[in-house]
């Protein structure tokens, strides 16, 4: 299928273009632009076989990122508990994961997982997928504090993130730089260490994932993992990315990205063709009818106009949020993001759990 960005005019307005040059200062400050040598991220087959392989996920993506239904893993550890301030459990899992890359410490996979106060025995938990480049746990520990209180809730690290991203690489790296074949293999491995981190959850710490969260790039993750038919629970979808290469060329946060690109011989409209498929308005139908709840930003220029209205109307989904902020400004709307998430997560039952008040066995791991 040919690249489908020909169609849409993104003219950014005036204050995201201020916006544009903030983040990329902002960027810079922090590292997050600071790539080596474009070619480095390439294979000893180079850029002849970082074309091939997006070939290969351009012709099936869902088969392509898709995992087996049951994916067990090995050398499960637990490797730190603590009774907070708050009276949440707190509980961080490592363990390999089933797809690796070769990259030893991208391939052990970090789990945290925030069990509420109190006497009662949780049987389910919410999976949450992080947005690319943080840099801190913090950020989404504070921001789903709400629903931790509630019900258990669990965070995986993505590939190349937190601990898994390597000493002077900076958060995404691995991930999303000059070899467009990366940002596939990072979303397929993505796609396998979830259902790891399913089997995790049941096996080590007794809880059924019974629902999930992700924001950005994580929202996209689980929003093509579900129409790839391995998500089978409700779904909350945060400030989701939609087309890739649309992003990356007309969005806000791209220019670095765009630039590394564009120096390993890849220019806008050959990265456009190369990763295509990315572009989960074409998968997001397949989710019609189910329970989703979609939040997105009215001012959301990391994946500019039309990009998420186009989204929300493949998707169709249960219920749908526009907020008056752009892309990480959904964060600072925890409270009423929070308030809809738990509304939405009752109607659905994700929030019922297991009135057994026996906490002997997460007093002896305290």
């Amino acid at each position: 299928m040919a690249p489908d960005l020909e169609n849409d005019d993104c003219r950014l307005p005036r204050w995201s273009q201020l916006t544009r040059m903030w983040i990329r200062a902002r960027n810079r400050a922090l590292g997050l632009e600071r790539y080596a040598d474009a070619m480095s991220y390439f294979g000893p087959g180079g850029l002849e076989e970082a074309v091939a392989e997006c070939e290969v996920a351009n012709r099936d993506l869902l088969a392509y990122v898709r995992p087996p239904e049951a994916v067990h893993t090995d050398a499960i550890r637990r490797d730190f508990t603590e009774r907070r301030g708050d009276g949440v459990l707190e509980e961080h899992y490592s363990f390999d994961s089933p797809l690796p890359s070769g990259d030893a410490e991208n391939d052990r996979v970090r789990l945290r997982l925030f069990r509420p106060p109190g006497n009662v025995v949780h049987d389910r938990a919410i999976l949450f997928h992080h947005a690319v480049y943080g840099r801190r746990w913090s950020l989404w520990t504070r921001f789903l504090e709400p629903l931790m209180r509630r019900v258990p809730v669990a965070l995986m690290a993505a590939p190349y993130h937190y601990e898994r991203r390597g000493a002077g690489r900076f958060p995404g790296e691995g991930m999303l730089n000059a070899n467009p074949a990366r940002v596939f293999q990072g979303i397929r491995q993505w796609c396998w260490d979830h259902q790891a981190s399913v089997d995790v959850l049941e096996r080590m710490a007794k809880l059924r994932v019974t629902a999930e969260i992700g924001y950005s790039l994580g929202a996209f993750q689980s929003t093509l993992l579900s129409a790839a038919g391995r998500i089978h629970v409700p779904l909350v979808s945060l400030a989701s990315t939609n087309r890739y290469a649309w992003g990356v060329t007309n969005g806000v946060i791209g220019h670095g990205l765009l630039g590394v690109t564009s120096r390993a011989g890849i220019d806008r409209a050959r990265l456009a063709e190369l990763t295509d498929s990315l572009q989960l308005e074409r998968y997001a139908p397949m989710l019609r009818g189910r329970p989703v709840l979609y939040v997105r930003g009215a001012r959301d220029f990391v994946d500019p106009p039309p990009s998420l209205e186009r989204l929300q109307a493949a998707l169709q989904p249960m219920r749908a949020i526009v907020l008056p902020v752009g892309h990480a400004g959904v964060v600072l709307f925890r409270a009423r993001v929070m308030r809809e998430v738990l509304r939405f997560f009752g109607e659905v039952g994700a929030l019922e759990r297991a009135a057994v008040p026996d906490m002997s066995q997460h007093a002896q791991q305290g």
